[in-house]
């Protein structure tokens, strides 16, 4: 039953990854829309948003690699005009690069999209300060009172000194219904097999 499980499992996470790239795909116009929605989940469309930091130190996420370097995504909380406020992606930058001098630009561009929790082990860092393994919103939320934005706001392009973080998820649609595949097919050989040995064991 293993095998099959496993097959079904990775044909979910194909078909939710698929969605994911064609929503992505088609949410690629310009930027016109100026305020997030009050209310809702976040698009994944363009915004082009004005705002500015809502205080505090950026937020360095670590353990994120990009194209197989470590690095951190530095995050900060933005404060909109409306006075609303949702978590920012300002880019990544690598473990051995300096943080830059935030010098946020009046107008942001960028996309919303959901926020994916981490998976992490016992005794990863989760704060609001300095590199953390994992942001802690509730705690995001006791420090900012307001009204938020779930998801976060990733700047396209990203704060000048730092490298954009690709949208697209690390593992394709195509990679996952291919382990899908081949799960089946291993649960397919082991079925067959089992059947032969019932029936010689007759």
């Amino acid at each position: 039953m293993l095998p099959f499980v496993l097959a079904l499992w990775q044909w979910q996470r194909g078909m939710d990854k698929l969605r994911l790239e064609q929503m992505l795909l088609a949410r690629q116009a310009p930027a016109v829309v100026t305020a997030l929605p009050a209310a809702g989940e976040p698009d994944m469309a363009r915004y082009q948003l004005a705002g500015a930091s809502a205080g505090g130190m950026p937020i360095l996420l670590d353990n994120s690699l990009l194209d197989g370097m470590p690095g951190q995504r530095i995050l900060q909380v933005l404060r909109l005009d409306n006075g609303s406020l949702v978590l920012a992606d300002l880019g990544w930058r690598a473990a051995a690069q300096p943080v830059p001098v935030q010098r946020l630009p009046q107008r942001l561009s960028g996309q919303w999209l959901p926020w994916h929790a981490r998976w992490t082990l016992p005794g990863a860092r989760q704060g609001i300060d300095g590199v953390v393994d994992d942001v802690d919103r509730a705690a995001l939320q006791q420090r900012y009172p307001g009204r938020w934005h779930p998801g976060v706001f990733i700047l396209q392009p990203p704060l000048s000194g730092l490298q954009p973080w690709p949208l697209q998820p690390s593992l394709s649609a195509q990679r996952h219904f291919a382990y899908a595949l081949q799960w089946l097919l291993l649960a397919v050989c082991a079925l067959l097999l089992w059947r032969r040995w019932v029936r010689s064991a007759e």
